[in-house]
């Protein structure tokens, strides 16, 4: 169709831009959009056009040619490999149909034989390799960049799905990261689409440089064209402003975060469409006004799936306006985090029905009416009346862990639930939670705390178990003897890949609170405690060693390069297994966090439970 045809103004306006280009340019942006369309897996008779016109264009650079031929290899190899994977399945449908068949059985066979001279990328589809990546962490991912062109695409893709930039951060070095991913995402549409979370943490004051700062965020923002969820964290928090940026550019997004110590997104409501939705504010104190929130949960009741709310604990707030709003009936995901909880919110839980996960974390302001709420659940053929489709449930509280009667409720409620995957039951009485354990036979996640930890208790936690269980969190105040001594116990899990064993007063040696000498011992054991919890369950992929976070590289695996660290960590080595720290908790930072492989020990560990408003790092 010419373009004298087109329907539009834009459209017509585009092609009379594009009619103005010099040869050169014209041929470049054939290339990029080519490019864009492949990497987007929208590869087709127009994009082998367009890289056929390209290739044909006089006056190409050989680096250019050889990036489209690439590309175009590339695509086609894929394309090719898709429909290999579907003829091979043909051939066992057809082999079904006719076993007898003997063209199909000496090609199945002999396909056999040749199969293991094939390449690792040639045994399975795309699809296959995209799924095996989905489930290994980024810091081993890394190596997969270093293997071939196929592999490298596939981890880049999962790589740079979401990016963390971090801004007004004490190290320019994340600054200067940051600033390139956005020089990049301007000038390499490719680079750009592959982010589809964007998450910004920002630590300004008011000035010069929050004003450079925000007008690069601006002319940037457009570019990551394929953005589907978008977080802004820290300070100076998501104002009006921003807010009709962020509308212009990406008024489809899926998922909306604003984290702060204020409420200031102003027109917040005017987004549809969102999945989920993050509000973390003092509450009442900012230029949005609260009912915001309710506004923006009935502007997205037929899509509005995950809500997360949290409000500084010591300030007096209410969420009953928002919970009044209908959407809260469909949701699946609820957190409240950090927060009040009203009897009229809780009633309103109560109602959501849908519910699949559930996060409360604060304080009630009725204990006893939801100790009713909780006691009133029953079972009916099978099923349990209140949250019959409860898959994780947090259930952290604030002043009040003398209250006995409704730990007693609790754990009631969550008594015989057979889809129950997660649990942490924070202050509860371990011999509420342990009593039970044995019920939940789903359960691959559990957050528990033994107030008293003996070689005993520990044994019993770990019997009580199933031993499919791939994340534990193991807290304590007194432990009869050093916490990684238990260690051996956890190998019953043969799929444990995260353990998190740590004691309230435990954290890591200090400089400036002893000799050098001193300080040097300190930290020698801190780090061989660690380990050896490492390589006494060889399982693990990740280590929680009283609030810090390690990956666990193994010789035989180990990718990197020697001395490598992972994020500017530090690493220890000791015979086979190594630790490489990661990075500690930011200030204000929300559920992702760091990578810890997976989103079982992701929701294990939440980033934001509680909320650090003034502390930052592990102080």
């Amino acid at each position: 169709m010419s373009c004298t045809t087109l329907r539009d103004e834009l459209t017509s306006t585009v092609c009379d831009a594009v009619q103005q280009l010099n040869r050169h340019r014209k041929a470049n942006f054939l290339l990029d959009t080519a490019l864009a369309l492949i990497d987007a897996g929208q590869y087709g008779p127009d994009v082998e056009n367009y890289l056929e016109v390209y290739l044909k264009t006089p006056g190409l650079s050989t680096e250019d040619m050889t990036r489209a031929l690439l590309a175009r290899g590339n695509a086609r190899r894929r394309g090719g490999e898709k429909l290999l994977a579907k003829a091979q399945e043909d051939f066992h449908n057809a082999l079904k149909l006719d076993p007898s068949n003997r063209a199909l059985q000496q090609h199945l066979r002999r396909k056999v034989i040749n199969f293991s001279n094939e390449p690792a990328s040639q045994r399975a589809p795309l699809e296959v390799w995209e799924r095996i990546a989905s489930y290994i962490p980024r810091y081993h991912l890394r190596t997969w960049l270093f293997l071939s062109s196929f592999y490298r695409d596939i981890a880049v893709r999962h790589i740079f799905h979401t990016v963390d930039i971090y801004f007004g951060d004490d190290q320019q070095e994340n600054v200067n990261r940051g600033l390139d991913i956005f020089d990049r995402a301007k000038t390499d549409p490719v680079f750009a689409s592959r982010v589809k979370s964007l998450r910004l943490h920002w630590a300004y004051e008011e000035g010069d440089m929050l004003d450079l700062m925000t007008r690069i965020f601006k002319t940037a923002l457009p570019e990551f064209r394929a953005l589907r969820d978008f977080e802004w964290i820290g300070y100076p928090e998501l104002r009006a402003d921003m807010v009709q940026i962020v509308l212009a550019s990406h008024k489809h997004l899926h998922g909306l975060g604003l984290i702060g110590w204020h409420f200031d997104a102003v027109g917040v409501s005017a987004f549809r469409n969102l999945r989920k939705f993050t509000l973390r504010a003092e509450d009442d104190d900012g230029f949005a006004d609260m009912g915001e929130v309710r506004t923006v949960l009935d502007q997205n009741e037929h899509t509005l799936r995950h809500l997360i709310l949290g409000a500084y604990l010591e300030r007096h707030h209410s969420w009953d306006s928002a919970f009044q709003s209908v959407t809260i009936k469909n949701l699946t995901h609820l957190d409240l985090v950090d927060t009040r909880i009203s009897h009229v919110v809780f009633a309103r839980i109560a109602h959501a029905h849908n519910l699949q996960s559930l996060t409360l974390h604060g304080t009630l302001e009725e204990p006893s009416s939801a100790t009713v709420v909780f006691a009133s659940d029953h079972i009916i053929d099978g099923k349990h009346t209140f949250l019959p489709h409860l898959e994780s449930f947090r259930f952290l509280m604030v002043g009040l862990d003398d209250d006995h009667a409704l730990y007693q409720a609790v754990t009631q409620f969550l008594r015989g639930r057979k889809e129950i995957r997660r649990l942490d039951l924070g202050s509860c009485p371990s011999d509420m939670v342990l009593a039970l354990l044995p019920d939940l036979m789903s359960l691959r996640v559990l957050g528990i705390k033994i107030a008293n930890l003996t070689q005993l208790a520990a044994a019993h936690l770990v019997d009580a178990l199933p031993e499919q269980m791939v994340a534990i969190n193991l807290s304590t105040v007194v432990t009869e003897k050093p916490i990684n001594e238990y260690a051996s116990l956890f190998t019953r899990f043969p799929a444990i890949s995260f353990l998190h064993l740590q004691c309230a007063n435990k954290r890591r040696p200090k400089p400036n609170l002893m000799s050098e000498k001193d300080f040097q011992v300190q930290t020698d054991m801190w780090y061989s405690s660690a380990r050896s919890v490492a390589t006494a369950i060889p399982t693990l992929d990740f280590l929680g060693w009283h609030g810090e976070h390690y990956v666990v590289v193994r010789s035989e695996h180990n990718g990197v390069g020697e001395g490598e660290t992972y994020e500017g960590s530090s690493s220890c080595v000791n015979g086979s297994v190594e630790l490489k720290e990661l990075p500690t908790r930011r200030r204000l930072d929300c559920g992702k966090g760091v990578d810890l492989g997976g989103e079982d020990a992701a929701w294990l560990e939440r980033k934001d439970v509680p909320m650090d408003y003034e502390m930052p790092g592990l102080d």
